[in-house]
């Protein structure tokens, strides 16, 4: 492998190959030290200039997945984000879980007031002991090298303003609580422009990006704290059975172990076999 060789990143521009950033992504999902240099090591014996890094992806993925599946399934976790669209709706339903689980009251596809036009907010999160109400627009990308730019905090602002305005008349009547904050965030599960990023910490919108957290959470590292990790992560499920459970509001691989979803797994006619090595895989991701 030639010293610097030159990888053809998603968005099409060329950037030189680093084993370090490579090794980092591993090292984030929690993989050994031993199977981290393996790997790497069977990858720069495959590889040549202009590879795509879709294709790294790949030979990384499959050397994991056969050293240990979890490993595999964590690894795999930003394109199992993404493998939750083509549409955002799941995604928005995979983040009000993850607030659900920080204690906030959520609510997907609310239709609320403005002053002068009414708007459908992606999500509501309420965390009533500390009077937080947040009005949350949730931005989802299904390709890689996507990135959420300046005109998507522009209108997350303009919208709140709006709904804000309306939320300020109604405290006065006496048909809102009196006392709270209105926030607003910005969700999403790739990267966030520079300039977006200047916008949003001007205009004090919370922003939750993939590998940021300047002025918001990091969506990665909150997953892999939390292990909340979605269920298109799993090696052990194939994408059809994957889309029945998201058809059915089932976004988190711990909800599988949960009784309520036994007949809901039965329906996806899973050989014995096929169903233990499903929820042994779970078991071993939520350790």
């Amino acid at each position: 492998m030639p010293r610097s060789l030159l990888i053809t990143k998603a968005d099409g521009n060329k950037e030189v190959f680093s084993v370090d950033k490579l090794k980092k992504s591993m090292f984030r999902s929690g993989v050994s030290e031993p199977v981290i240099n393996q790997t790497i090591s069977q990858i720069k014996k495959k590889i040549k200039p202009g590879v795509s890094t879709s294709r790294i992806y790949r030979l990384a993925f499959n050397n994991l997945k056969s050293a240990n599946k979890v490993y595999a399934a964590k690894y795999s976790l930003k394109k199992a984000v993404m493998d939750l669209g083509p549409d955002g709706f799941p995604f928005e339903k995979y983040f009000a879980a993850l607030l659900k689980d920080q204690g906030y009251l959520t609510f997907t596809n609310v239709v609320v007031k403005g002053k002068c036009i009414t708007h459908e907010v992606d999500i509501i999160a309420e965390k009533p002991q500390k009077n937080i109400h947040a009005i949350i627009e949730a931005k989802f990308h299904s390709r890689s090298g996507g990135k959420t730019a300046s005109k998507d905090a522009l209108y997350t602002h303009a919208r709140f303003l709006d709904i804000k305005e309306f939320w300020n008349r109604q405290k006065i009547l006496g048909a809102k609580p009196s006392t709270g904050q209105l926030e607003s965030w910005l969700v999403t599960n790739t990267k966030i422009t520079a300039e977006a990023r200047q916008y949003c910490l001007c205009s004090g919108i919370k922003v939750v990006g993939w590998d940021y957290s300047s002025i918001g959470d990091n969506l990665e590292q909150m997953i892999h704290h939390k292990g909340l990790y979605p269920i298109t992560v799993l090696t052990s499920l194939n994408n059809e059975s994957k889309r029945k459970l998201l058809g059915h509001g089932v976004v988190l691989c711990k909800d599988l172990l949960d009784d309520k979803n036994s007949k809901l797994l039965k329906r996806l006619y899973l050989k014995k076999g096929q169903l233990n090595r499903l929820l042994d895989e779970v078991k071993l991701l939520l350790r």
